[in-house]
């Protein structure tokens, strides 16, 4: 009955206390499946310029300047995640944007499940003993661990997507059906 909001955000830098975000994609986990019909990705027109952060996602200031106004995108994304587990590759970046992002929008953090597949990768090697430099926990590195196509990184869709089936290998490969709790690892 879990539904599951896997959300990557695209942004200026990588100071999550000065980025601007420039684009959010998300798609859903339902019933262990990712209905194509849940993608969704919008560009966000910032404040500033793009700068030099456009070589590494390609969004120029006038791909963004199309975009929707920052509130619209944030109102979007909370609707979204209304109800659902966020997912997310690395929480310490994603969920502090948002949370930075929705007190200034509506003056509190987000009050959300989050679901961090680094965090689970993570607490995995950890069970098994593996080393801390057994592998990288990068999006790419996983991915690769379990089978799965590489992809184009730094798109917010598409690594929206890329976590998704990230999520669902991890729970097949390690005997969880999607109606199997994974609640040890959420963070409110």
């Amino acid at each position: 009955d879990v539904r599951f909001v896997c959300v990557d955000f695209v942004t200026s830098g990588r100071d999550v206390q000065a980025a601007e975000l420039l684009s959010v994609g998300w798609v859903e986990v339902q019933d262990g499946r990712i209905p194509a019909n849940s993608a969704r990705c919008l560009l966000a027109q910032p404040d500033g310029e793009v700068g030099e952060s456009a070589t590494v996602h390609g969004l120029t200031d006038t791909a963004v300047s199309r975009g929707q106004p920052l509130d619209a995108v944030i109102d979007a994304v909370v609707a979204a995640l209304t109800g659902r587990v966020l997912v997310v590759h690395h929480a310490g970046l994603d969920k502090a944007l948002l949370d930075r992002l929705c007190r200034t929008r509506y003056g509190h953090a987000l009050p959300v499940p989050v679901l961090d597949t680094l965090a689970l990768a993570h607490a995995r090697r950890q069970r098994q003993h593996h080393v801390a430099g057994a592998g990288s926990l990068r999006l790419p590195d996983l991915r690769a661990d379990y089978g799965l196509p590489r992809y184009q990184a730094h798109d917010c869709l598409v690594d929206a997507l890329a976590t998704a089936e990230l999520l669902l290998a991890m729970l097949a490969h390690d005997g969880r059906g999607p109606a199997t709790p994974i609640w040890p690892w959420l963070t409110l």
